[in-house]
């Protein structure tokens, strides 16, 4: 990851960050221990699986774009 990368990832991490705490009960902020079951809480059940679906989205398109590609080529080659 590049200085530019981790610059803008924590950005968005302080934005996500902040409306996770928005979003969190008052008395799950009490204690260090709430505090981190809160967070494990909220990556559990919405920043994991965003980022993992986000993950196979990707691999998914990557997966087409190989096919049509080396459809294209096949194709190409027997002309």
């Amino acid at each position: 990851m590049t200085p530019a990368e981790s610059k803008i990832l924590q950005e968005h991490l302080q934005a996500a960050a902040a409306i996770l705490l928005k979003n969190t009960p008052k008395e799950q902020l009490k204690d260090f221990a709430s505090i981190e079951l809160a967070v494990r809480d909220h990556v559990l059940k919405k920043v994991a699986p965003e980022i993992g679906n986000f993950f196979k989205q990707q691999q998914q398109n990557q997966s087409r774009e190989t096919h049509r590609d080396s459809n294209l080529s096949g194709s190409m080659a027997s002309q």
